[in-house]
């Protein structure tokens, strides 16, 4: 259901590869202006055909061929055709996927095509360095709080009872449980999901001031004030509050809430229209995600337009990207595909946020939402806090589970990242 692409780390000598191609060795595949090659990955049938209609106005403004090249893994496919020469004059590039390329020198600077103030300051930054930007934000998904109002009702709850924070949540949630259970049966019905994903619970780890991933790019999951945001999701698990998809049997938290296994669940805006499309029973409300240490918190996933560093054609390319991500391209594209906006100028006047009101939750969150970026090696940390994190995300887990978990995962990543 999710519209991001999961980053995966290069190899050595891909790295090597992309640093011969930044050096001047590779070149794009783009003729003296005359045609554009842009790079990106499907999306949906409507994400699809909307990018066809901007593409053939591109064509008859600019008198330029388009040339699309369609990616089904970007982050391992990109990567090969920089290093050969063959990369497209623009592409997709996913915040998690910026500090890679960025790094190895294969993007130019933007400053004179956009202006970054034209964005969220929050999204923006994704694809800045040095105070310059790299990429320009096509479009951004945010988590919030989906409630199943029909549990809530049938359960007795009051949905304006939930808590604001996470803190309340956790004194709040086994009186709720409770409710559900005597409503739906034990087990039956969990009062919301938690993904075992670093991607969801990144804010709890960060919220005390220190990463889980070091300056110096090592994984630091055991450090204290990581365990701490992870032990009050634990706390909610041990109320008999809290369960993973997995745990009822749900492919994700999306499918979970769907089929009636959470009254409440954590997930972004890319669900929204698979309700409405293939769930039309389901009657939901959308509330701001909760706050945690005394801040508003949640996570949020962007993808912007990039320039290769050797392009043929970069005025044409600095024209794509003007067109796709300014007012009227984004109006365009937000509007077309139901999605939301990377700039307020284009949310406060969107069409589909007035047809969907509820969405607005999502699009004021950006104003607070912690990009999902941090370095070079979050994909190598994110997959070993997957791999342990089980362990201590199940009902009777301890402290010394939790702990002990964190610590293998650690040690799973650092062997892998090295020195």
């Amino acid at each position: 259901m999710k519209n991001w692409k999961k980053v995966t780390i290069f190899g050595t000598a891909a790295l090597a590869a992309l640093t011969l191609a930044a050096c001047g060795q590779g070149t794009s595949s783009a003729e003296d202006g005359k045609k554009l090659t842009i790079g990106y990955w499907k999306g949906s049938d409507t994400e699809n055909a909307t990018l066809d209609k901007m593409i053939k106005q591109f064509e008859e403004e600019n008198d330029v061929d388009v040339v699309p090249k369609v990616y089904t893994d970007i982050t391992t496919q990109l990567p090969t055709d920089l290093s050969g020469g063959t990369a497209p004059d623009a592409f997709y590039i996913d915040s998690a996927f910026f500090p890679y390329l960025q790094e190895q020198g294969v993007l130019n600077d933007l400053s004179d095509v956009i202006n970054q103030e034209d964005f969220y300051p929050t999204i923006s930054s994704a694809f800045e360095a040095d105070g310059k930007p790299y990429a320009a934000a096509k479009d951004v998904s945010t988590l919030a709080i989906y409630i199943n109002k029909d549990i809530f009702e049938k359960a007795g709850i009051d949905q304006a009872s939930i808590p604001k924070s996470y803190e309340e949540l956790v004194k709040w949630a086994p009186e709720a449980q409770a409710k559900i259970d005597a409503a739906y049966g034990k087990g039956k019905v969990y009062l919301i999901n938690q993904n075992a994903d670093l991607a969801r619970t990144w804010p709890f780890q960060m919220a005390r001031g220190t990463s889980p991933i070091t300056e110096e790019g090592k994984s630091d999951l055991a450090n204290p004030d990581s365990i701490a945001g992870l032990k009050t999701i634990v706390d909610l698990f041990n109320a008999g509050a809290a369960a993973t998809p997995q745990q009822v049997g749900a492919g994700d938290e999306g499918a979970g809430f769907a089929t009636g296994k959470f009254a409440m669940t954590l997930t972004g805006n890319w669900n929204y229209k698979v309700y409405l499309d293939e769930y039309k029973d389901l009657n939901f409300d959308i509330i701001p995600n909760l706050t945690y240490q005394g801040k508003p918190m949640t996570m949020q996933f962007t993808v912007g337009w990039g320039e290769y560093k050797n392009t043929k054609s970069k005025d044409l390319a600095d024209k794509w990207i003007k067109f796709v991500t300014g007012k009227e391209g984004m109006t365009t594209w937000t509007n077309g595909v139901g999605t939301l906006a990377t700039r307020p100028d284009v949310a406060e006047g969107s069409a589909f946020l007035k047809e969907n009101p509820r969405l607005q939750v999502h699009q004021d969150s950006i104003k607070f939402a912690t990009s999902w970026q941090s370095g070079t090696n979050l994909t190598t940390v994110q997959n070993a806090f997957g791999n342990f994190i089980p362990t201590a995300f199940k009902q009777g887990a301890t402290a010394d589970d939790l702990k002990a978990a964190m610590e293998k995962a650690d040690k799973e990543a650092n062997s892998k990242i090295g020195n």
